[in-house]
């Protein structure tokens, strides 16, 4: 048990890989140790979710099991998801649950999933979801969305719940669930190294380190930070102190594996950013809490370092169909091989 952290070409988001399996038969057992669902078959689930109707209510809820096999509750799973005292998965103190349906429907990634939108400031929009997290600054003549959600997440009918403006669209890197939306847009900006994840008969423009991205009485500074993926980028604002992150800077499990991943580049990254710590005061990511401070840039810097040198504890977990670790750092952990 270990920090709060919060994928297809592949998913970023821990949710998405470690919560695949839904138990159609089985019961709850227990004894002097703790509890665990046993199949039919006999067997029983193992440093794993399980989507669990236990009551039998056409309703599940999302259990994580340890290495053992046993129940984890009141606690923070390995790969950083709260559980309460019944072992139930929460998310700002509210249990996740899915009716039961069809495999492959959109509440297999968490159930009643709903985006709430939050203002940070005066113009400056938090679009928050479970799974993933984007912004929106709403400006005189346009707005800015910064990431766009999953697809189901219908993220346009999110903006245009706050603004009739034409929207611009960033992308901090190619990752499903930061680009799912782009179903609702025909035009975006990213970075060209990231380009091929996004689907064809879009019209992209590519902004590179040194760009400005402006909107309103924000004026972002594009910094490329490759390592999560070749084309990572960060929007600095210095005027508010804001640096937008994607999924490089955060508490983690920062994904660590797969296409365009390079630790080494990922350290350089870091040790960059570095140089505006003093510019930043809020770090927005796209997962797990927001927002952070600066000092989180150097956190991931020293965390990734120790993982290089083989310094970081492990922990295994099932995600995306193969047992990967999840390394935790004092306090940035990675998702890798």
């Amino acid at each position: 048990m270990q920090k709060r952290r919060s994928l297809t070409v592949m998913l970023a988001a821990a949710m998405a890989m470690s919560m695949p399996f839904t138990s159609l038969a089985g019961e709850w057992k227990a004894n002097d140790t703790g509890w665990w669902w046993q199949e039919e078959d006999g067997s029983y689930p193992m440093n794993s979710w399980r989507w669990l109707d236990g009551n039998q209510d056409g309703i599940s809820e999302c259990y994580y099991f340890d290495e053992t096999g046993y129940l984890v509750t009141a606690a923070t799973t390995p790969d950083g998801y709260q559980v309460n005292a019944d072992g139930a998965w929460t998310e700002n103190g509210r249990v996740q649950s899915k009716e039961e349906e069809k495999e492959g429907s959109a509440s297999m990634w968490g159930g009643n999933i709903t985006v709430e939108a939050k203002q940070f400031t005066g113009n400056m929009y938090v679009l928050d979801e479970p799974r993933t997290r984007a912004y929106l600054i709403v400006g005189k003549d346009k707005a800015l969305l910064i990431d766009t959600l999953m697809e189901d997440d219908h993220v346009l009918d999110e903006v245009r719940k706050i603004t009739d403006l034409p929207v611009e669209v960033v992308l901090t890197h190619g990752h499903p669930d930061h680009i799912g939306g782009m179903v609702y847009f025909d035009s975006c900006c990213i970075n060209e190294r990231d380009a091929y994840l996004l689907p064809e008969g879009l019209d992209i423009t590519y902004i590179s380190e040194g760009d400005v991205i402006s909107c309103g009485d924000f004026h972002f500074e594009i910094i490329e930070i490759p390592g999560h993926t070749y084309g990572s980028i960060a929007l600095l604002d210095r005027s508010h102190g804001i640096l937008i992150t994607g999924d490089s800077v955060q508490e983690g499990p920062v994904v660590m594996f797969g296409d365009g991943v390079d630790m080494e580049a990922y350290i350089n990254s870091m040790e960059k950013l570095m140089d505006y710590e003093d510019d930043v005061k809020y770090i927005f990511a796209g997962h797990h809490t927001y927002p952070s401070g600066s000092e989180y840039i150097r956190y991931a810097y020293e965390d990734a370092i120790a993982f290089v040198n083989g310094e970081l504890p492990s922990t295994p977990m099932q995600a995306m169909g193969a047992v990967r670790n999840v390394y935790q750092g004092e306090h940035v952990s990675f998702l890798a091989d």
